[in-house]
């Protein structure tokens, strides 16, 4: 992590950015969900519908469907040498189902015994914030560190008598890089990835959109369409658990 952060402070000293100018965007994402709950012998995908009649009584099935949410974010760049330029960025993620489930489930601090059908609710907030330095070449780039936190509850109706529910609170720390075209006939492509990868567990996030921008003056307004996917892994033992969201989204941003 020194050695990263060092790189990122020399990646600082050499950045063009000679103004100051502030980003603000917002837009709509199709979050479509796929991944599993792996609780020893016992394993529930979140939406594969196959897992109900596969003739396996260890797999199961939440059903969670695909939702469009949205998502803001503000972005400050200044021209002080060594101190980042910042990103802050809100997202929610909601999706509920019903599907078979049996044995035994831990999936997002629901620690819970199943059998039968299952309604399930799951709220997510994402509070992400990334520090970066920004170099114009033929490009623009930006790169650096971030946190992503999410804050999230989970509920569970068994066989629409027993529930369960619980809150959980975790921080993703991750590498960040951004790449930008420049503007050609009023078009740029742009590409972002936040990554990191340990022993047992690992986070991904990659989005990329083709740009339009407005023939304002003073004011680049920009029309964006784009694909975006995100993972997150996590094991614990005998527990492990993947969630995937990906899907197209549309934006809107501003940069003056």
């Amino acid at each position: 992590m020194k050695k990263v952060l060092l790189g990122l402070a020399l990646f600082g000293t050499i950045a063009s950015a000679d103004f100051i100018s502030a980003s603000v965007g917002a837009g709509l994402w199709q979050e479509n969900i796929d991944g599993y709950a792996k609780s020893g012998d016992d394993i529930h995908y979140m939406n594969k519908k196959e897992a109900e009649t596969d003739g396996n009584s260890h797999t199961g099935n939440l059903g969670l469907s695909e939702e469009v949410k949205p998502y803001v974010w503000a972005k400050v760049i200044h021209p002080i040498p060594l101190i980042p330029n910042v990103k802050a960025e809100y997202r929610q993620y909601e999706t509920s189902g019903s599907g078979k489930v049996v044995g035994h489930l831990e999936f997002f601090g629901s620690d819970i015994a199943l059998a039968g059908t299952a309604d399930t609710d799951v709220k997510i907030d994402s509070y992400d914030i990334t520090l970066f330095y920004e170099v114009k070449l033929f490009v623009e780039v930006e790169a650096g560190i971030g946190v992503n936190l999410l804050e999230g509850e989970t509920d569970i109706v068994i066989n629409k008598v027993q529930e369960d529910s619980a809150t959980w609170t975790v921080p993703i720390p991750y590498l960040y890089g951004r790449v930008e075209t420049p503007t050609i006939m009023g078009f740029s492509a742009e590409a972002q990835g936040k990554y990191i990868d340990v022993d047992t567990a690992h986070y991904y996030d990659y989005q990329g959109a083709i740009k339009y921008h407005l023939p304002i003056p003073v004011v680049d307004i920009t029309l964006s369409a784009g694909y975006k996917t995100q993972e997150i892994y996590g094991e614990d033992g005998d527990n492990k658990s993947l969630i995937k969201f990906d899907g197209a989204y549309l934006e809107v941003g501003a940069r003056w």
